[in-house]
């Protein structure tokens, strides 16, 4: 199993397409080979201590303020919202037992083909080839009364992790159908041999909840501070 700095480096690669060396607790600089991320500071917060990723072009005079915005920007109460600079997330994976177990979750839901693209596009408006392209396998969904009314996917795939991506219809939600997508899709996923972790915005109190359901638990709490200035060409900003 990989330690906390490792999963940290396979989620900051995943999310932003940035190319990292191995971390440590302290300062890393975005790999000279790598893209240009959105933003100039990302700092984690993990059990071992602080991690700050840099980007390359951060000039050494600009470090101290940045830290400074990013501790201030860790202290607030968990539903503080991000703003248009700053955002902040909590990144998770799995480690304990889902609060429902995958014959439970069969039930409710199953994997999607491209059979079900017509369900897809009704679920949202021509969703059907994004959920289908391969990066995105694998994709599973609750079908109720011949509707689709929730979807897990893998929102970020890379050679070592996929991100879970979900959404539940608003009048479907608290039936258990998110808890069983992600059930199945984290299994499948763990089946590849590679990791399936889960982010959410540090807000999102009804997501952290589902992944805590699904027994997802913590492994970095982070923000990041975005440039002031337009993204350069190859920033990578991602879908959230």
């Amino acid at each position: 199993m990989a330690d906390e700095l490792e999963m940290l480096r396979i989620h900051v690669e995943a999310v932003w397409g940035v190319r990292l060396p191995a971390l440590d607790a302290g300062d890393v600089t975005v790999a000279l080979e790598s893209v240009a991320p959105p933003w100039s500071l990302y700092m984690g917060t993990l059990a071992s201590g602080l991690v700050r990723i840099w980007r390359r072009d951060v000039a050494a005079h600009e470090r101290a303020g940045l830290v400074k915005r990013a501790l201030a920007a860790l202290a607030p109460p968990a539903e503080a919202p991000n703003s248009e600079d700053v955002g902040r997330e909590v990144a998770l994976r799995r480690v304990e037992a889902s609060q429902i177990n995958v014959t439970l979750a069969s039930r409710l839901a199953r994997r999607l083909t491209i059979a079900d693209t017509e369900l897809l596009d009704e679920f949202e408006e021509n969703s059907a080839s994004y959920y289908l392209a391969p990066e995105r396998a694998p994709v599973f969904g609750v079908v109720e009364q011949g509707r689709l009314v929730s979807v897990a996917h893998s929102s970020r795939r890379t050679a070592e992790a996929c991100e879970l991506g979900v959404e539940t219809a608003p009048d479907a939600r608290t039936r258990g159908y998110a808890l069983a997508v992600t059930v199945l899709w984290a299994e499948a996923v763990a089946a590849e041999g590679i990791e399936p972790i889960y982010s959410a915005l540090a807000e999102n109190t009804a997501s952290l909840a589902l992944a805590h359901a699904a027994g997802y638990r913590p492994f970095v709490r982070s923000v990041h501070l975005r440039s002031a200035r337009p993204p350069a060409r190859g920033e990578i900003t991602p879908r959230r």
